[in-house]
């Protein structure tokens, strides 16, 4: 869809470009004719070319598009030299115009030229518009792509977030544990974020802390001995805005993989702090459970949100981790927006 502003800088264009040929044709007239007779004369001679640049604009051009370009070079050469001979014939007939006649092929010459200039500067405006339009397209797929793109991200992601989730609550529910109401509860909690909130395109950070806290506290129900999993906060406003669904995947993540639960010297360490520049920083400490490595699997998380970061930051995100068998270290930094 064309913009306003540049239909309306294309309105002026063609404006400004009869303007200046009318007030030409109207000063030269002039020379020859009283004032009503110049203005006479100047509707008629600028009619013709415009006659002529308008079909050339609508039905010619367009062939190019078809690479009909034997078809377009013949019809315009027709056309102009139709055109050329139109002009003379016109002033030819009326007799108050006699004065400003040449012979046929000076005035033939005369006008085939002009009025190739005139249908040359409309096609130049023809092209712009066609790139413009292009630009404009193009521009509108890349981002309906990102979107989709994104879409389909999410659409892995939140799954594999659930069913980690809910295999945690139901293998904590198979002991008869009175705690599976509340880890419930928690849960129906990070539900209404994701369906409510995740759909926009930024949240409040406040509100992606909290979905961690629930996170977190449903991990630390499976072993209420537990005391290694821990969450620390820090310069967190309710007017700061962050991507959905990041900070939470990395924790679910971590505790996915963590032996926090079964390993009393295993832990989670998650920190969040945003610094006066408004650049969150995600800190995340945790144990590795020991178990044999299947290629190919357990990386999907990861990967997809750092595809999740390309697409929604591009490049304006700082990652850097590193792990062993025994634990895995990652620092995460992001610039926020600030709710308007």
């Amino acid at each position: 869809m064309e913009s306003s502003q540049f239909k309306r800088y294309r309105l002026l264009a063609q404006v400004a470009l009869w303007s200046i040929l009318t007030l030409i044709f109207f000063l030269e007239a002039l020379d020859y004719f009283d004032f009503l007779t110049a203005l006479a004369y100047t509707g008629v001679a600028i009619s013709i070319p415009m006659a002529t640049a308008y079909f050339h604009y609508y039905l010619l051009l367009p062939l190019m598009n078809r690479e009909r370009y034997w078809i377009y070079g013949t019809l315009t050469l027709l056309l102009l030299c139709l055109s050329a001979a139109a002009s003379y014939f016109v002033v030819y007939c009326v007799p108050a115009f006699h004065l400003f006649l040449s012979t046929f092929w000076e005035s033939f010459l005369y006008d085939f030229l002009l009025h190739t200039v005139i249908v040359a500067v409309l096609s130049l405006r023809y092209f712009v518009e066609a790139w413009y339009r292009n630009l404009t397209t193009e521009s509108l797929l890349h981002n309906e792509k990102l979107a989709a793109e994104l879409s389909f991200l999410k659409s892995q992601i939140n799954p594999h977030f659930l069913f980690n989730t809910l295999n945690n609550i139901y293998a904590y529910a198979q002991t008869g544990n009175q705690k599976t109401a509340p880890m419930l509860e928690r849960l129906s909690s990070i539900l209404r974020f994701m369906v409510y909130d995740c759909a926009a395109d930024r949240v409040e950070l406040a509100k992606e802390v909290e979905a961690i806290e629930d996170l977190l506290e449903i991990h630390k129900m499976k072993n209420s001995e537990q005391q290694n999993i821990q969450l620390s906060v820090e310069g967190v406003r309710a007017y700061h805005l962050i991507a959905p669904l990041i900070l939470v995947n990395f924790v679910e993540n971590a505790c996915k993989h963590s032996d926090a639960v079964t390993n009393p010297n295993g832990f989670i360490h998650i920190g969040i702090r945003v610094d006066e520049a408004d650049v969150g920083h995600l800190a995340i400490r945790n144990s590795v459970k020991r178990r044999p490595r299947t290629p190919g699997v357990g990386g999907l998380g990861l990967e997809n949100m750092r595809k999740r970061l390309d697409l929604q930051y591009q490049g304006h995100y700082v990652w850097r981790e590193n792990g062993s068998a025994e634990r895995y270290h990652l620092d995460l930094e992001i610039p926020l927006e600030r709710k308007r």
